[in-house]
């Protein structure tokens, strides 16, 4: 097993798509007047640290790529293989948002949670 890229694993993909995506739920939510000044303190402090999570990310592969650069005369390591680990942990986050989405439409498969059957004895 090996490790891939900090920050793209299944959870930080997720955290940078909903933190980058917040800015976006903020101008609508400010449009119909329920924002406020706390609120866009918050979203504009998860969109910085999305952002410094990315160019961090950036940062990484582009130095990676210059150092595999001296390797590839020898044809070991080409800068396509440092996209695999972002591109397969993408691919494992829209899996399971599907199946997350098509459990839902299982019929009684929502409903039976164990915090609902705590709440209803």
């Amino acid at each position: 097993m090996t490790a891939g890229l900090p920050g793209t694993g299944l959870g930080g993909l997720f955290y940078l798509i909903l933190s980058l995506l917040m800015p976006l739920r903020e101008l609508y939510l400010t449009a119909c007047g329920r924002s406020s000044r706390a609120r866009w303190r918050f979203v504009l402090t998860q969109l910085a640290i999305a952002l410094g999570i990315i160019a961090a990310m950036v940062a990484s592969a582009t130095l990676a790529v210059r150092v595999a650069s001296a390797d590839r005369a020898a044809g070991t390591l080409g800068p396509d293989v440092l996209a695999l680990p972002a591109l397969g942990s993408l691919a494992g986050l829209v899996c399971l948002l599907l199946v997350v989405r098509v459990w839902a439409l299982v019929p009684g498969a929502a409903r039976d949670t164990p915090a609902e059957s705590l709440t209803a004895g």
